[in-house]
């Protein structure tokens, strides 16, 4: 009996030393295989999280997109031998995926947004915990996996904005119930004229748009797409480097006298609604005495740097026609290149002289004239009408009104709309309003395999 147990037990002992190397074997694959799928989902994650940081970071240093995804590979697989080098970024533009159907509606999207592509791969090491030896199976010491992803920044349109400013003689004056003036730290608190605090806000304005530039990826057929910006200043007439023009439509040909109000009782208004993009420009002759401005327009540009440095030095002074900046305005952004076009008015006050509205030899009669009779509606749709690389236009015009109750412009009020009317109550309202209307979000990330 004793000899019986004693061999059962060996036999025991023999088909467990066989077969332990299989169990340990099972174990171990069990174990690692877990581990692994569990490793290759992780990094998987982490590149398509990666994809996304390096899309919406935007830089085309290939060093630094390695250096940003590998943070987030490392987060989601700490276990990796995982190097920068192990990393492949590449960068791909719109132009060069759909070429001439880059930026068309309905091809790869509903908008047609221009975007950049990056696709984020990599490939790397994992140190196997039981690596297979001459006992027990198992996976070899080192084992190679990796993952991809590909994520696409979405850029919003660029955009062509025209600043209206009101350059009358009360731009000079200082702005007494500004909220910044309670602030002693506030960014605007230097200001002492109203016109400087407009510069002031245009300028940081164009800050930011120079900063959206310096990171915008869009370009159709190698040609990079910029925000531009355009400073138009009026009293009673816009001016350029020689002399005050107009923008309305007369019923006679020929240059007119800087006398004003021998001016606005022949304007044709109905030939100016009709067609406000092709209005002549009607130069004007002489000054008058009490016009003291110096201020000029400026066309639609990227150099910000030396349109701050211009406007820096305008002076105001005069009356208001509001209607004639506006004009102005419609026709530089129509020549613009971006698909976006946005006039921004900013004025202290209505059209000179508002407690003349009815007689026709004033500005303000001839505003309400052609506001009412929806000039700046015919702006917008006749700009909307028009394409840019085969996209429709959107356009709009926004008034910005400051130190005054702009409930008394009726005119303004119904050339923008309701909804397009504001009155701010500081400087930071007035920049923080302008920036809303222009800026773009950082772009929709769309992520795929």
């Amino acid at each position: 009996m004793n000899s019986s147990f004693s061999k059962q037990r060996g036999v025991a002992t023999i088909f467990y030393i066989i077969t332990f190397p299989l169990l340990f074997s099972v174990f171990v694959l069990a174990i690692e295989s877990t581990r692994y799928l569990q490793t290759h989902a992780r990094v998987n994650d982490g590149v398509e999280m990666a994809s996304l940081a390096v899309a919406a970071n935007a830089s085309t240093s290939v060093h630094e997109n390695q250096l940003l995804a590998k943070g987030f590979v490392d987060n989601y697989a700490p276990d990796g031998d995982i190097e920068a080098s192990d990393i492949n970024v590449q960068r791909t533009s719109c132009d060069e995926i759909y070429g001439d159907q880059c930026g068309q509606a309905g091809v790869y999207d509903r908008d047609g947004l221009i975007f950049t592509q990056y696709r984020v791969s990599v490939e790397s090491d994992f140190t196997s915990w039981y690596p297979k030896n001459d006992y027990h199976q198992g996976y070899e010491e080192k084992i190679t996996m990796g993952g991809e992803a590909t994520a696409r920044k979405y850029q919003g349109f660029t955009i062509d904005v025209a600043f209206v400013a009101d350059f009358s003689g009360s731009m000079g004056r200082a702005w007494e119930e500004n909220d910044n003036n309670d602030n002693d730290d506030d960014e605007f608190s230097h200001i002492n004229a109203k016109y400087e605090g407009v510069v002031e806000v245009i300028k940081r304005v164009t800050d930011r748009l120079e900063s959206y530039n310096d990171s915008t990826e869009q370009e159709i057929g190698d040609e990079q797409l910029a925000n531009r910006a355009a400073f138009i200043g009026y009293n009673m007439y816009p001016h350029d480097l020689g002399a005050y023009y107009s923008n309305v439509q007369y019923y006679s040909n020929g240059s007119k006298s800087y006398q004003w109000w021998t001016n606005i009782p022949n304007i044709n208004y109905a030939a100016t609604v009709a067609s406000p993009l092709n209005t002549p420009r009607t130069s004007i002759i002489g000054r008058d005495p009490n016009d003291r401005s110096s201020f000029r327009t400026l066309g639609l540009t990227d150099d910000f740097a030396n349109f701050r440095t211009t406007i820096d030095q305008f002076i105001p002074s005069h009356g208001t026609a509001s209607f004639e900046g506006i004009l102005e305005a419609a026709k530089i952004v129509d020549g613009g290149d971006n698909v976006r076009k946005l006039i921004i008015v900013l004025s202290d006050g209505a059209d000179w002289h508002p407690d003349n509205a009815h007689d026709n030899r004033y500005p303000s009669y001839a505003a309400l004239r052609l506001y009412n009779a929806g000039l700046c509606d015919s702006i917008i749709n006749q700009l909307e009408q028009k394409q840019v690389s085969g996209r429709a236009v959107e356009a709009r015009i926004f008034v910005i009104g400051f130190d005054y109750d702009i409930s008394l412009n009726p005119g303004l009020q119904t050339c923008a709309g309701a909804e397009n009317i504001q009155s701010a109550s500081s400087y930071k309202d007035i920049y923080e309003t302008v920036l809303e209307l222009i800026s773009e979000e950082v772009g929709r990330l769309y992520v795929g395999s």
